[in-house]
């Protein structure tokens, strides 16, 4: 009988063999007790994905401080200079910029936006300080796109689109982008200066946006 008892008992490798693969099939798993016990730390990292949470699950009360933060954008590069310059050049004149970069991709459009203030002084008939747009692969003939007639003392003026709108205009509610589409490629957009008429132009708090569109 004892010999029969001590055959049904398992044997010292059997006990090793039964333990390593209860081990292996429970790993290193541990239930989480209670409510609200699941920490950042129970989570493999991008392992929650929009899929994974139930439709209006999460509320704004559920956020930090009950806000929702927009990640900054950069959509428009900016250049400024506040120093005045003068110049009495037929020809656009580079006076120091200011500058715009941006990249555009296939199909893009830029929108380009620019506000100066101007005055002219002296000359004769026609007499007048003008804001070019140059660029110096897309825009080499730097259009005019401000103008200011002689008399009187600094005016602001602004950018407006329209292929007849050289002169811009004073009023911050009229003012607009100016719309182009280059090639796919990156471009610095900047403004220069000239004087018609033979006056003397002068320009300060000289500013230019450019950014890609889509």
């Amino acid at each position: 009988m004892l010999e029969q008892r001590r055959r049904r008992l398992p044997s010292p490798a059997m006990l090793v063999a039964i333990v390593a693969l209860v081990a292996a099939l429970t790993g290193s798993a541990v239930a989480l007790q209670g409510k609200n016990s699941v920490k950042s730390n129970d989570i493999a990292p991008n392992a929650v994905r929009g899929k994974d949470i139930a439709s209006d699950a999460v509320k704004t009360r559920h956020l930090r401080d009950g806000k929702v933060t927009a990640p900054k954008l950069d959509l428009f590069k900016t250049g400024a200079v506040a120093d005045e310059v003068s110049t009495t050049s037929a020809p656009a004149v580079d006076l120091g910029g200011p500058s715009a970069t941006v990249t555009v991709p296939t199909d893009g459009l830029v929108g380009i936006f620019a506000r100066v203030e101007g005055r002219a002084v002296g000359g004769g008939q026609n007499a007048a300080a003008q804001v070019h747009l140059f660029e110096p692969t897309f825009l080499s003939a730097a259009p005019v796109v401000m103008s200011y007639p002689a008399g009187g003392g600094f005016a602001v003026r602004q950018t407006t689109p329209g292929s007849g709108e050289i002169d811009g205009v004073g009023s911050a509610l009229r003012g607009g982008l100016i719309i182009v589409a280059p090639p796919p490629g990156t471009y610095t957009f900047s403004l220069r200066y000239s004087a018609a008429g033979g006056a003397t132009a002068l320009f300060r708090n000289r500013a230019i946006w450019a950014g890609v569109l889509n």
